[in-house]
């Protein structure tokens, strides 16, 4: 089965529903009716600029609305689709066609081609083409989120896409199952973005996207009465710091999805206190999909906790031997779904280090406890050399974070006048810190080695597509900062 049949199908059933909605977008409130023109019309006319079935073809398409219903045309017409982020190449993915509505920006491999308003001109389901592709047939190659630099391509078939979206579904709880109107604030070309956008169109439901301008869609979940919202740690202090600013402001949310970071203790508590009291952790990778998922309430008991694991993941905790350690034992993380990825496209190397017995190494580690909830404590790359002790950055961060105050942290390490490495850290917060008192605070949970001998208070920390940390990048935000005045050492 074509990944896009079910999205026809509810075509069909609703033709006047709602759905696909992206603020200021050319396409405007997008129906299922049109939407099923739309799908037709992008697939018949890509055969006429040469798309065949099996291409790779790679968009970079600024319109959201576009960029949703051309990925959706190409899909159903048995391309491999592939959303860039920027008109720079990806190592591994030599794509056959580039489609974008910015052609001047774009040089290198692969036939550019520009789109506009005739590329959905046509006479919609009538002139239809079949639908193209096996189920086990690659249509969809996503990047991941590159928060070490380098983002690689996972590919994906019709099946193992269709079975991510029932499994988005299914194992959200009934704030999930019952929400029809849902605002995903993270970008279409992520995994969580496109499987979100799947999801709701598979079952008739309608999914909002972010606009040109942010500020659109705080309007649009009042007048529409959005249900449910999926965002980053990141874009959950964004929308934080409206909400706070105006207390006659309400919010219409059901139930709020958190993920691609961790969702540290300070935040979670704000965010239910100010927008929705039913807020709750995600974790996963684009190379397996969700695999844990939890209330906030919960989960921010516990340092790192980021959710109990899903039926039908296996995640484990392993020494460097490989050798399953018990509960409550920290270790390298590794997991193991029905619908993961089998490697990284043109990237054996990654995909030896990477895929091992079976399994997807993430590259985390951590723990489970004893009632199935994983708790990550770090990454194994991004140890860092403090006076001889080797120190989780994640957890350092995670401790400053729950100081009162602070919204969130980065913390990289920086040689002295002698030579000797000292943490540094930035923070982001809505009111001036005491570095002081902070580093008392941290003195008291951590050990001297981790207490940072420098603090910086910075408007936003470095973030990717999904709102993961750019960890290489701070040394560089931190050299453009000036020392914060009221972040006093008395």
């Amino acid at each position: 089965m074509n990944l896009v049949e079910p999205v026809l199908y509810q075509c069909k059933l609703s033709p006047l529903t709602t759905a696909i909605y992206v603020p200021a977008s050319k396409l405007g409130s997008i129906t299922y009716g049109r939407l099923e023109a739309l799908i037709h019309n992008i697939a018949r006319n890509s055969r006429k600029w040469g798309i065949e079935p099996g291409h790779v073809v790679a968009t970079f398409i600024t319109d959201v609305a576009l960029h949703a219903v051309f990925t959706l045309g190409l899909v159903y017409a048995g391309a491999k689709t592939v959303s860039l982020r920027n008109s720079k190449p990806v190592s591994g993915i030599m794509p056959d066609v580039v489609l974008t509505n910015v052609p001047g920006n774009f040089a290198g491999p692969g036939t550019i081609l520009a789109i506009d308003e005739v590329w959905l001109e046509g006479e919609g389901a009538a002139a239809a083409i079949p639908p193209q592709g096996g189920d086990n047939e690659v249509c969809r190659i996503i990047l991941t989120s590159g928060s070490t630099g380098i983002p690689k391509g996972v590919a994906l078939s019709h099946r193992a896409l269709a079975a991510r979206a029932v499994h988005y579904m299914m194992l959200r709880g009934a704030h999930s199952a019952r929400c029809s109107r849902f605002f995903c604030d993270l970008s279409l070309g992520t995994s969580p973005g496109f499987n979100y956008m799947m999801a709701f169109l598979s079952r008739g439901g309608t999914i909002y996207f972010l606009g040109p301008d942010p500020a659109d869609i705080l309007q649009i979940i009042d007048l529409h009465q959005i249900e449910g919202m999926a965002t980053s740690p990141y874009g959950l202090g964004e929308f934080l710091k409206f909400f706070e600013g105006d207390s006659a402001f309400e919010t219409s949310f059901d139930h709020i999805i958190c993920q691609g970071a961790l969702l540290s203790r300070e935040l979670a508590q704000r965010a239910r206190a100010r927008m929705c009291q039913n807020l709750y952790s995600s974790y996963g990778a684009t190379e397996t999909s969700t695999v844990a998922f939890g209330p906030a309430s919960i989960v921010e008991r516990t340092t790192g906790a980021v959710g109990y694991i899903q039926p039908g993941a296996v995640i484990q905790a392993v020494d460097s031997a490989g050798i399953v350690l018990p509960p409550l034992h920290e270790g390298h993380i590794r997991i193991r779904t029905e619908h993961m990825a089998q490697g990284y496209v043109g990237d054996p190397d990654a995909t030896k280090a990477q895929f091992r017995d079976g399994y997807f190494y993430t590259g985390d580690v951590g723990h489970r406890t004893v009632d199935n909830l994983l708790v990550i404590t770090g990454r194994e790359k991004s140890a860092l050399n403090i006076g001889g002790d080797t120190v989780s950055p994640e957890f350092v961060e995670n401790i400053i974070a729950d100081f009162p105050g602070v919204r969130e942290a980065g913390v990289f390490a920086v040689h002295n006048e002698f030579g000797i490495a000292e943490l540094s850290a930035l923070i982001v917060s809505d009111s001036p810190i005491q570095e002081a008192e902070l580093c008392r605070y941290c003195a008291q949970k951590l050990p001297p080695s981790c207490v940072p001998s420098r603090v910086l208070r910075i408007a936003a920390l470095p973030r990717g597509a999904q709102g993961k940390l750019e960890r290489q990048r701070l040394p560089e935000v931190a050299a453009a900062q000036r020392p914060d005045p009221s972040a006093s050492t008395a």
